[in-house]
């Protein structure tokens, strides 16, 4: 109670582990909505494998859908892990089964979702047994490994075994889910996951290479690269199933000159196409996926810095002009997240470091300025997780953008660190090519705060380096 007091003289509360709870319990008995958002998104901060299914259920006590939404995410982002914490053992079977539905749920393979119904049962079999057949419903029984397959079909003809989990095999031997009967009533396609597009290489060079990263498998492949040489300083974005490469600056025989290119990457059949030229040719600009939009934004013309906007619509074959940016920039960053477009920092028309973040309601297609970096950069890394910004060069920031929050990430491996691209796969944030002076390491390095994870996991980037685009794409297998 005290802290609300002070809150009306200040408008500034302390929020800690040790107070959150009864401080958000309060505000909502006498409605401090201010305090209640503040609360919220520290515990969006706090989220972990240990606790986003407990942070799940507290929600819901208080309404807030972007925690529970948060909270859901980080359990279908990493279910790997959190199936292994004290939580899952008291799961409500309600809620297991929204999340086993789920087409989100990212595993490595489907035999885990069978795994975690098992362990979940052996918990409390005497009670939990009878739910067997209704979760084992919800495992996309198509997409199992044989290896997997043999091994129930070997336990199911084990005769004299009366272990659970050889009676719930016979069980389901015996009375399988309608879903196990009848491939119709099962999906036909897998669980939905995020892949990894990677753009990079000399542009004095006939070619720049695409690579794709299988986060399933932790494996790259090549793609039809792209054949444009001296092209550099485009922009890289993902629109579906699409990669588009916008602008550039170019060089014919003798002149570099900026240009209004569209090139277009269809991931569904590896092919590059030209998309139409963009009313304004730019280089240094921001290019972003919204909805079915692609939005480039800002950056550099032949006769200087611009704050022009222009949008296309994935089917559509024509650019339409929408309003101009607040603060015109060239190498700053963009990110989408649901109906709003974030761009960060960037250079000003008098080449001095811009600090603010300018959003972009594509609603209503106006422009507002909400905040300043505390540590401003051009040539930042931006990515959103869970509706929240990180900002990666010199140092890392969680940036909320509802309550103007900034956090310092406090990981040694993005300290002083400047990264040349990086995308959010799958609840999880990787950063490519480490700048050093004026060359580059060849790194690819893994953040993922939901598991105190900040560490190198490769240091032999295939995809050659520059990295001009690193793009994140949804599928799913067939």
């Amino acid at each position: 109670f005290q802290a609300l007091l002070e809150f009306t003289r200040t408008a500034q509360v302390l929020i800690g582990q040790e107070n959150v709870t009864s401080l958000l319990e309060t505000a909502d008995f006498f409605q401090f909505d201010r305090v209640k958002l503040l609360c919220e998104k520290f515990l969006e901060r706090e989220l972990h494998v240990s606790n986003c299914l407990g942070l799940m259920t507290y929600s819901q006590q208080f309404a807030f859908i972007e925690l529970y939404a948060s909270a859901m995410n980080v359990a279908l982002t990493h279910w790997g892990d959190v199936i292994s914490q004290e939580e899952f053992k008291a799961l409500p079977k309600e809620m297991l089964m929204q999340l086993l539905k789920s087409d989100d749920l990212f595993v490595l393979r489907e035999d885990v979702v069978f795994d975690s119904i098992m362990r979940w049962i052996m918990e409390d079999p005497a009670t939990r047994e009878e739910d067997f057949l209704d979760l084992v419903g919800k495992v996309r029984v198509t997409f199992l490994s044989l290896s997997f397959l043999d091994i129930l079909v070997k336990r199911s003809k084990c005769s004299g075994e009366t272990d659970t989990f050889s009676r719930l095999i016979k069980k389901l031997d015996s009375c399988p889910p309608p879903s196990w009967q009848n491939t119709e009533l099962c999906p036909y396609v897998g669980r939905s996951y995020d892949t990894l597009y990677v753009l990079g290489g000399k542009h004095d060079k006939e070619q720049q290479e695409l690579f794709l990263f299988q986060p399933k498998t932790g494996t790259w492949q090549a793609c039809s690269p792209l054949q444009r040489r001296n092209l550099t300083q485009y922009a890289v974005a993902a629109v579906g199933s699409f990669l588009f490469v916008t602008g550039g600056y170019f060089r014919d025989e003798f002149v570099w000159y900026s240009v209004d290119w569209v090139l277009i990457y269809n991931c569904l059949d590896n092919s590059w196409l030209e998309g139409p030229a963009m009313k304004k040719s730019r280089n240094s600009h921001c290019a972003v996926g919204a909805g079915l939009y692609l939005y480039v934004l800002g950056g550099s013309t032949d006769e200087g810095i611009i704050s022009a906007v222009e949008r296309m619509a994935l089917m559509e074959s024509e650019w339409e002009s929408m309003t101009p940016m607040a603060q015109p920039v060239e190498r700053g960053d963009a990110v989408s997240v649901g109906t709003r477009i974030y761009v960060v920092c960037g250079l000003d028309e008098n080449g001095h470091v811009y600090d603010g973040v300018q959003r972009l309601n594509t609603e209503t297609d106006s422009w507002d300025v909400i905040s300043f970096s505390p540590l401003p950069r051009y040539d930042l890394c931006i990515t959103s997780l869970n509706g929240a910004l990180y900002t990666i060069g010199g140092g890392a920031f969680r940036f909320d953008v509802e309550t103007d929050e900034w956090t310092q990430v406090d990981e040694e491996c993005l300290t002083q660190k400047f990264f040349m691209g990086c995308s959010t796969v799958n609840g999880r944030i990787y950063l490519l090519g480490q700048r050093k002076g004026n060359s580059a390491l060849p790194v690819v390095v893994l953040f993922d705060p939901y598991i105190d994870m900040c560490q190198v996991i490769d240091n032999k980037l295939p995809c050659p380096l520059p990295i001009h685009g690193c793009v994140s794409v949804r599928r799913f297998d067939t």
